[in-house]
């Protein structure tokens, strides 16, 4: 199910072209061109995130968050304007406010802050723990689901159980060659995979080659977990932003 998105703007033309930008997204976007009319949407229609112009007719987009929040206090609430005081931003932060973005809205910015859209996960596949445990804490702070499988056979399980989004995998696994794996997810399921190993093992090459560039990548240990995150960002796999400052 993809993540309901509520924008409110009183410029109708930019409220339109932001929903449009998040649907072709994968998120699922409702507009309100008053204050007024978002929060009757917001008593019929559950949201997971609520962005809002700061500056509008009557009741302004603080006010609108602090009467949404209280319809639904699970969304997150990001604000955007092109002018405001630092009494308005300082008030929005203490409404819970996740961020404020200035107008013009850059695409790349809406983009970073949105959180991960809804689906089975992340899958790691690695039979050594400590990896396991620093790729998942790493990964779980940034917004992602993450489930993880030390064997073949418990990856396949994971795998049959829910397909995730995308999938980090070994190569050698001590029951299979993560390659097999990975090779079954991105060319029979389009699930975007990120391969890693230590070793040269025969035959790697040419399944790496033989997999659609747009759903896979390749990273040789050991690298850092900045590196793992984007390659999967490069793959399009979603991750939630980072905290506002």
């Amino acid at each position: 199910m993809s993540l309901k998105v509520l924008v409110v703007d009183d410029n109708h033309a930019l409220a339109e072209n932001i929903a449009e930008i998040l649907e072709d997204e994968g998120y699922e976007p409702m507009v309100a061109y008053s204050s007024q009319r978002a929060i009757e949407l917001a008593e019929s229609f559950k949201f997971d995130l609520c962005l809002a112009d700061i500056r509008m007719p009557g009741m302004n987009g603080v006010e609108l968050i602090e009467r949404l929040e209280a319809i639904n206090p699970d969304a997150t609430f990001v604000l955007m304007t092109a002018y405001a005081s630092d009494k308005v931003l300082s008030k929005a932060m203490e409404a819970g406010v996740r961020a404020v973005l200035p107008k013009p809205l850059a695409v790349e910015r809406l983009l970073d802050i949105m959180p991960p859209k809804a689906g089975a996960g992340l899958l790691i596949v690695e039979d050594d723990e400590r990896l396991i445990r620093v790729f998942s804490e790493t990964l779980a702070g940034k917004g992602f689901h993450v489930r993880t499988a030390t064997t073949f056979a418990a990856a396949q399980s994971e795998i049959e159980h829910a397909p995730p989004d995308a999938a980090v995998i070994d190569v050698n696994l001590p029951d299979g060659n993560g390659a097999e794996l990975a090779y079954e997810l991105c060319t029979k399921a389009g699930i975007p995979v990120v391969m890693i190993t230590g070793y040269d093992h025969d035959g790697v090459a040419e399944l790496v080659h033989s997999m659609l560039p747009n759903t896979t990548r390749f990273l040789s240990k050991p690298f850092e977990t900045s590196t793992l995150l984007t390659a999967l960002r490069s793959l399009g796999a979603a991750d939630s932003p980072e905290p506002a400052s």
